[in-house]
């Protein structure tokens, strides 16, 4: 296996952990919105949740950049071995490689943000309003009192 393939790797599975971190939290916010305020439509959930998921959005892409920046540390040192000038050795494809999985890893943790949010909006509103309807008692129907003819 080869150093670059076990980087990768090693980002992916950072990379999938900050998704995970990033996407429970903000269907949890969702759920605490919905428990703070039973009376806000799903749409107000869900631009509250919004307004709460732009803090998760910033300290997600803080989270990858300080990741790849330490993981890229270690590939520098290496590289730097080589006696291959800096420049040079930003200008390689595997360099180039990198940040595509950059961006696409970021682009993809930002787009789970609203995705997530909208769904958990819309599973907080269906669930509440189903447990809302069962637990509403039911009138009792009035007494008949009167003999018919």
């Amino acid at each position: 296996m080869s150093f670059t393939a076990l980087l990768t790797c090693s980002l992916v599975i950072a990379g999938l952990g900050v998704l995970n971190d990033t996407t429970i939290t903000q269907a949890s916010a969702v759920w605490e919105l919905r428990a703070a305020g039973p009376h806000l439509s799903r749409w107000d959930l869900f631009t509250a949740g919004m307004r709460i998921g732009r803090d998760h959005i910033a300290s997600t892409i803080y989270t990858i950049v300080f990741a790849y920046a330490g993981a890229a540390l270690s590939t520098l040192v290496l590289l730097s071995l080589y006696s291959q000038p800096l420049d040079l050795l930003l200008s390689t494809e595997p360099f180039a490689e990198e940040i595509v999985r950059t961006l696409g890893s970021g682009i993809g943790l930002v787009l789970s943000v609203p995705l997530t949010t909208g769904v958990a909006a819309l599973t907080v509103g269906s669930a509440v309003a189903a447990a809302s309807a069962s637990s509403t008692p039911r009138r009792a129907k009035p007494a008949h009192d009167h003999a018919h003819g």
